[in-house]
């Protein structure tokens, strides 16, 4: 398929994307929380505002697959992923497990995280992560978050974080990352984020952001629309293929949608972008909470 017939495509897809979720009041995603609107103060009392606090999606399984779509002759790229978080007394805990096809190699990523809330305006997440297979995978990957709670109401959520990525060649990556997370009384939410990586060898600073804009409501529905910017050290195409240096752009529609009392699907739209090839596809996957 040529570059125009892709984009062309993709368009289309994205925008039906868009037509569904208006048309049916239909995020992400597998969003990583959802605010109540708070109730208004009657006039004239003493009362503080009421806080708002994080609702972190918990307690639910997902399943589902992906296919993608690249250009310049670099194929497809498919696979199928199964996640779960459970909430137990302050903790949080998540896993997930990735199967993929890409650049003619198959693996499986496995995933786990736990989300401990400290206190009701500070919490931090850690996350580990290793593979089987599939060269593109990371030999093992790390990442850390601290975050807090700022309002009266907590309303807005500032982020600290460090990661650290081995792949299965000699590259080494260690990143920091700076975001923030407003939730309106409505049902939006704005999150944006920059990421400051070093790769090695070479010491090569790759930055790169986002801006994310979520509407909807928890047990209802969630569409967001993420769209990233930034560099790229490297990226392995092959067990000895790299593309170094370089720009790239993405953008993602994600709609996740409550069909019934605990249950739901999520489907996710995106587009990548670099010199080397274009990327467009998506994924469909079935959520039971419990």
């Amino acid at each position: 398929m040529s570059q125009r017939r892709l984009g062309c495509s993709l368009g289309m897809l994205l925008l039906l994307s868009l037509v569904l979720a208006s048309s049916t009041n239909a995020q992400q995603i597998f969003l990583s929380a959802d605010l109540p609107q708070s109730s208004p103060q009657t006039p004239g009392t003493s009362a503080p505002p009421e806080p708002v606090p994080e609702k972190v999606l918990t307690n639910f399984l997902e399943a589902g697959g992906s296919y993608h779509q690249l250009t310049s002759g670099f194929g497809v790229w498919s696979g199928g992923y199964a996640r779960g978080v459970l909430a137990t007394g302050k903790n949080i805990w998540s896993v997930e497990a990735n199967g993929q096809h890409e650049f003619g190699d198959g693996g499986v990523y496995v995933a786990a995280g736990d989300t401990l809330n400290f206190s009701s305006t500070w919490y931090a997440s850690l996350t580990f992560g290793s593979s089987v297979g599939g060269f593109f995978w990371p030999r093992y990957r790390a990442d850390a978050f601290l975050s807090h709670k700022w309002t009266e109401r907590k309303q807005f959520i500032t982020t600290l974080g460090y990661g650290y990525y081995a792949s299965k060649d000699v590259h080494r990556d260690q990143s920091v990352f700076v975001g923030t997370v407003y939730y309106f009384q409505g049902p939006w939410i704005v999150e944006d984020g920059v990421r400051f990586n070093r790769s090695n060898p070479g010491a090569v600073f790759s930055p790169a952001g986002f801006l994310a804009v979520t509407e909807g409501r928890n047990k209802h529905h969630y569409v967001t629309v993420n769209a990233g910017v930034g560099q790229e050290a490297y990226q392995l195409v092959g067990p000895t293929a790299v593309l170094t240096r370089f720009d790239s752009q993405t953008a993602t529609i994600t709609w996740r949608q409550w069909t019934g009392k605990s249950w739901g699907f999520n489907l996710v739209a995106d587009y990548y972008h670099s010199p080397f090839y274009e990327r467009g596809g998506g994924s469909f996957g079935l959520f039971k909470e419990f």
